[in-house]
């Protein structure tokens, strides 16, 4: 075979390969929704599991529990949180969904308040990162840790960023290129927990678990100041190489009488640890949408945002996370409703192209095709839906 022809076979078989490991990854994977769950009157919780090819299933109420609660997932497994006040993290496989394989504590013994988890990052099957808002202190764990004595492993003290409440607010968290960036809120709790100090995203080498110095940060601080009040979302997008944090900025119920609109999206680079503003939440004069309460990143041209203008009136809107450029309303009856669950990390498309969407005031999820923006379907979740996860095996 003449070199030209065995260069053109080899790179058919690299094609065909490639084209089968995508395969492979995508559509040929099985894939399930968790979503977690909460009464109207949040006076209780719960889990429920929903088949995300059609011909869509789900169960719901799966293992009753306290409302305050919230959902990750990597491979087959899913992890339950139980936050303030219950301080704990249960694992489950998503063949029997029904029943923990192990629930562990996220308290230490010197623990004087709640360590409230808010959030676990994964760096491995067997390391992740358990984000503890009530406390100074990230835990370093072993997801695959079958006793509870093997389960935490490491620390990660995020003291110095501390404000005036002791507590720095670590809220969520995401990786990429080797790093954990962790979202910091530095609210006031001891005042209603109003945005008054500059929120950061604190950077750590996943590897040897030491805090990186970005050059951005003052006073001290070697992480990256941020310049949205209370940010909330984080998501990293592999397609432009950039993390999205979204902050909803300080509005009635968060200490302050009236909106501030200091919120919106910001775009940081996490290698040079640049940040712009893609989406600004406006003025007291002008703010279009309200406050930013949550955000979906699908790809570098298509995301979501959640636009608040009071409690059962949010509204969903496309925008493109490269440009910035607000692209309009989602309308399909996204408007008028509670939708949570885009406000932590992990939120992203399901393998076939579909948002699932948190109808908080309709008790369902609402399924978006994001290449059309149509509802493709909806799922009644028993209790109101608060986050949605995918597990896949």
């Amino acid at each position: 075979m003449r070199r030209r022809e065995m260069i053109a076979f080899m790179l058919g078989v690299v094609f065909l390969l490639t084209g089968v490991l995508l395969v492979h990854d995508g559509s040929a994977a099985t894939w399930e929704a968790v979503i977690a769950t909460a009464a109207a009157d949040y006076s209780s919780g719960a889990h429920s599991v929903a088949s995300v090819d059609r011909p869509r299933t789900i169960q719901n109420n799966l293992v009753p529990t306290i409302s305050d609660i919230t959902v990750v997932a990597r491979g087959k497994y899913f992890f339950r949180i139980e936050r303030y006040n219950a301080d704990n993290i249960a694992k489950y496989d998503i063949t029997n969904p029904g029943s923990p394989i192990w629930q562990f504590s996220t308290m230490d013994s010197t623990d004087v308040q709640s360590s409230d988890p808010h959030d676990m990052v994964f760096a491995s099957s067997v390391k992740a990162f358990v984000l503890r808002y009530g406390s100074t202190k990230a835990w370093i764990v072993n997801p695959n840790a079958t006793v509870e004595s093997q389960f935490k492993k490491g620390e990660l003290d995020l003291s110095h960023y501390a404000d005036s409440d002791g507590i720095p607010e670590m809220h969520s968290g995401v990786i990429a290129n080797g790093k954990l960036f962790i979202v910091l809120q530095r609210v006031d709790s001891d005042n209603g927990w109003v945005p008054s100090n500059t929120p950061y995203l604190a950077v750590f080498d996943v590897k040897t678990n030491k805090e990186i110095d970005t050059g951005k940060g003052k006073g001290g601080l070697k992480g990256i100041p941020l310049p949205v009040r209370n940010p909330m979302a984080i998501r990293y997008c592999k397609g432009n190489n950039t993390i999205y944090v979204q902050g909803v900025g300080s509005y009635p119920g968060f200490g302050n009488p009236q909106y501030e609109y200091t919120g919106g999206i910001v775009a940081v680079n996490p290698d040079t640890y640049s940040r712009k503003m893609v989406v600004n939440d406006g003025d007291q004069t002008n703010h279009p949408y309200g406050a930013i309460s949550g955000m979906a990143i699908v790809s570098r041209t298509k995301g979501y945002f959640v636009g608040y203008k009071g409690w059962g009136n949010n509204l969903l809107y496309r925008f493109n996370p490269t440009t910035g450029k607000v692209l309009g309303k989602v309308g399909q009856g996204l408007e008028n409703i509670n939708i949570p669950g885009f406000d932590s990390s992990g939120v992203q498309g399901d393998k076939n192209g579909m948002l699932w969407v948190c109808d908080a005031s309709k008790a369902r999820v609402v399924i978006l095709n994001t290449k059309t923006n149509k509802v493709d379907q909806s799922l009644k979740t028993g209790l109101n839906p608060q986050k949605v996860v995918f597990v896949k095996y």
